[in-house]
């Protein structure tokens, strides 16, 4: 956990008003159930996607799901939710 005079900026806005720091700072979200359903949210884009590897351009990482039968069963504009079985999340800066 940061120390509160290392926070940036966006965090201590965040903080101050009780606010989501995802969206203040733009970071993306990623909530996994089990190991067949990943959640992303707040993303920029679609990078690479074939059935073992989904590449997801976040605002500040690239985040790599591999695994098996992989599909992306819904995306918006703000998330998404891939399918399939899941065996490795790599959130590369």
């Amino acid at each position: 956990m940061k120390k509160p005079e290392n926070l940036s900026i966006s965090e201590r806005f965040a903080d101050t008003f009780a606010l989501p720091k995802d969206l203040i700072a733009n970071e993306t979200l990623i909530h996994m159930i089990g190991g067949k359903d990943l959640y992303i949210e707040n993303y920029k884009g679609i990078l690479a996607y074939s059935g073992c590897e989904i590449v997801i351009k976040g605002y500040c990482c690239k985040i790599v799901i591999c695994g098996r039968c992989l599909s992306i069963a819904y995306y918006s504009d703000e998330d998404m939710k891939v399918s399939g079985v899941v065996q490795e999340v790599k959130i590369m800066k």
